[in-house]
């Protein structure tokens, strides 16, 4: 059986920083951005949290995405010689 990593805490240099999840909070263009159980070390004496690093960076990078800047759907392909892009569906048309 692997255990976690254990570091002592920086804040009150007692308790020992285990991996965990807690509540992250920050502020975005003025905006306030709440996320539960978000991943970090917290110690289990002072309850001081130390978040991943590498969430941190994902949730800053989703939250600076643009909504322009989204991947846009390529076109739909030609399948066995039918072109489904000119394809429309009338739904009062019934064959």
């Amino acid at each position: 059986m692997k255990r976690d990593p254990k570091y002592i805490c920086t804040e009150c240099r007692v308790g020992t920083l285990r991996v965990g999840d807690a509540f992250y909070f920050t502020l975005q263009g003025g905006q306030p951005i709440c996320v539960p159980d978000f991943p970090a070390w917290v110690c289990d004496v002072c309850g001081r949290r130390e978040y991943d690093s590498d969430a941190v960076a994902d949730l800053l990078a989703i939250l600076e995405m643009k909504p322009g800047a989204r991947r846009k759907l390529s076109r739909p392909r030609t399948i066995a010689g039918q072109d489904h892009s000119t394809t429309s569906v009338d739904p009062q048309r019934r064959a």
